[in-house]
């Protein structure tokens, strides 16, 4: 029975509690997800499903879909309908549709007592059938997003979507069969109608939708049509055969379409953009950031942003900041917008095409930049008509989404200023050194004239220099070391205090390129000399032996030759220890080879009297093979022969007590 269509009622009930509860849910958080409004065509088409007299309702609900006339072949006879409409969505509940279509209606009745509509009163039918009732329709509806009033989300994959409308059907009712028990028809009862009649109709229904893409929704209908007529199957029913009253019901019809929507919207994906935000690719140059040397930290900060990824009325916010270990320093936003935004940024990128984009920055440089990470946060919102040019106003003021924070670059490479104020202390021949900077370290370089003599590298502002040669001038710079450049103070000279010089207590004398210590008649008095020393001072421990070559031959040969006088004067030595009645084992006899000694070999041509002497020193001096151009100078200064070489080549022989 028609009043027992339970389902219709529930629908109905439930849009009209609906309605108040979508208005409420158009006010929604302060910043919600804004709104997509949009127009909008669709198609869809399906079954048409009988819910007049003649229909079967046997099997409750799932018997609407019993809409196929038995005598003939199904196909041929299938009630379906077709539409095509045009829509506009308001925001995010709330839209407006209108369609028309065409359709067709049959269907069969049994068991029950029928009146024709054209027929005396008070003549009943059993066992009627309907053939094709034909209608064209057309309808308003207004149409409400369940779920959108409690979470809006447009591009929500599956949305439930009631609706109800008014509109109006143009049909022909169609032809009225008596049927046998196996519904063949026996008997035609009325012929189809010759015109066609108008009445109202109120569609009430529910969609399921199915969001393919930004622009397109699949949808499954099923609604339920309220006429004004009860003429679609020209026939009423009989309430009961004892009162044989007639009821006045209106007919329904329902449809069960399958439908595509197209949406003329344009949408602003920023939840996509955020998620997808990786694919956005930072540079930075320099990477790691330098200070300069006129203090500042300026680098580049270079946004790549792929094609069809920036939605067209989209806004972005970079916010780059340095992070170090307990703050940060934010530094300028970069604002990116989307080709229809009518507002200004620092760059607008075009959808299609997407683009590299470079922001220059320059600040001062302060300590906590040195230990920290360049990081940029990106936030996205929908142009709203204005321009926010800082998150915490986004946050403020619009719905927004946050990507993926990017670690941009390493920290700041701080710049080396050169050391200042070196100061030289000098004590004897140590020398110690302070200086001010404020590099990571330093490297020293103590050089002697244009030689470098040392190197060093040190952390602190301090270094001590010992064992220097006495009497001697020197020069000592300091080199800050930085990763971003390295920077020379002024050179700073002082000189060591002059030696006390103790001279040796007996020295051997050897012939040129020769150890042996018998060929120079001088060592015979050298060794009378070491007897009556032994005998008469019984204090002496041991001696201290220091072998010298003179200068003129090869490095390597010279410290051999120096090494062997040494040994040839211990030797000689303990010869001397037998003769002064002593035991060898007594004494201690420490020797050492010095190699060449160019330092006696200066001293010794400063105090000569050659007339050219100057000239030879600083021949020397500023000779790149020393070894050559003495051989040179002895050849034109036979006195640097005989009477200076001899000199060095010796053994100093020290007492130790």
């Amino acid at each position: 029975m028609k009043k027992n269509l339970t389902f219709s009622k529930l629908l109905m009930l439930f849009v009209i509690a609906a309605l108040p509860l979508s208005m409420m849910a158009q006010e929604g958080k302060k910043h919600a997800k804004p709104a997509e409004k949009y127009w909008y065509i669709q198609a869809d088409g399906g079954l048409s499903i009988n819910h007049g007299d003649l229909a079967n309702y046997n099997g409750g609900i799932w018997g609407d879909f019993d809409h196929f006339k038995r005598t003939v072949t199904p196909l041929e006879n299938l009630n379906w309908n077709a539409h095509f409409g045009i829509g506009y969505q308001f925001g995010k509940v709330i839209g407006l549709n209108l369609k028309g279509g065409y359709g067709l209606l049959s269907g069969h009745k049994h068991k029950q007592a029928l009146v024709l509509n054209s027929a005396p009163e008070g003549r009943t039918y059993w066992n009627l059938g309907l053939d094709k009732t034909n209608y064209f329709e057309g309808n308003l509806n207004l149409t409400f997003n369940l779920f959108n009033l409690f979470n809006y989300n447009p591009r929500r994959v599956i949305n439930l979507v009631p609706h109800i409308g008014i509109g109006g059907i143009y049909y022909k009712a169609g032809t009225v069969n008596q049927l046998d028990a196996d519904d063949n028809v026996s008997k035609v009862r009325a012929n189809q109608k010759s015109e066609r009649e108008l009445s109202y109709t109120v569609p009430a229904g529910m969609e399921i939708t199915f969001n393919l893409a930004p622009k397109f929704d699949l949808f499954l209908d099923y609604t339920y049509l309220f006429t004004g007529t009860d003429n679609l199957d020209q026939v009423a029913k009989i309430k009961s055969d004892e009162d044989k009253h007639i009821i006045n019901d209106k007919d329904m019809y329902g449809q069960f379409n399958l439908g595509l929507r197209v949406k003329f919207n344009d949408p602003c994906d920023i939840d996509k953009m955020a998620r997808e935000s990786k694919k956005i690719t930072y540079r930075v140059n320099p990477d790691p950031l330098v200070e300069g040397e006129d203090g500042n930290v300026c680098f580049d900060v270079i946004v790549t942003i792929p094609s069809e990824y920036f939605e067209k009325k989209a806004v972005m916010n970079l916010k780059p900041y340095l992070a170090y270990n307990g703050g940060q320093i934010d530094i300028d936003p970069i604002t990116f917008v989307g080709e229809k935004v009518k507002g200004e940024g620092d760059f607008r990128v075009n959808y299609k095409e997407g683009g590299e984009f470079t922001k220059h920055y320059c600040m001062p440089y302060q300590e906590e930049m040195a230990n920290c990470e360049l990081k940029g946060d990106p936030m996205f919102y929908v142009y709203d008509g204005t321009i926010y040019p800082t998150q915490d106003e986004i946050v403020k003021n619009s719905y927004y989404t946050q990507g993926a924070t990017e670690k941009l670059a390493d920290g700041v490479i701080a710049y080396c200023n050169a050391p200042t104020n070196v100061r030289p202390s000098v004590n004897e021949n140590t020398v110690t050194l302070t200086w001010d900077g404020d590099a990571d370290s330093y490297d020293v370089v103590l050089m002697k004239g244009n030689e470098v003599v040392q190197t060093v590298n040190v952390t602190n502002k301090n270094y001590t220099f010992n064992e220097l040669d006495f009497g001697t001038t020197y020069q000592v710079k300091v080199i800050s070391k930085c990763s971003a450049n390295n920077a020379e103070s002024q050179p700073a000279s002082f000189s060591t205090e002059a030696s006390v010089e103790t001279p040796a207590d007996f020295t051997f004398f050897f012939p040129k390129d020769s150890w042996d210590i018998n060929k120079r008649s001088i060592n015979k008095s050298v060794r009378a000399a070491m007897v009556e020393k032994l005998k008469e001072d019984p204090e002496i421990k041991g001696f201290k032996v220091e072998g010298w070559a003179s200068p003129e031959g090869e490095d390597e040969h010279n410290e051999n030759l120096s090494e062997n006088r040494a040994a040839s004067a211990k030797s000689d030595i303990e010869k001397q220890i037998k003769k002064a009645g002593k035991k060898v084992q007594n004494f201690e006899i420490n020797i050492h080879g010095n190699g060449p000694d160019w330092d006696t070999f200066m001293k010794e041509v400063e105090n000569s009297d050659l007339p050219d002497k100057n000239a030879i020193l600083s021949g020397i001096r500023n000779s790149n093979n020393k070894e050559k151009t003495i051989k040179e100078m002895i050849l034109i200064y036979p006195q640097l022969e005989n009477d200076i070489l001899p000199m060095i080549r010796r053994a100093e022989v020290s007492i130790i007590k």
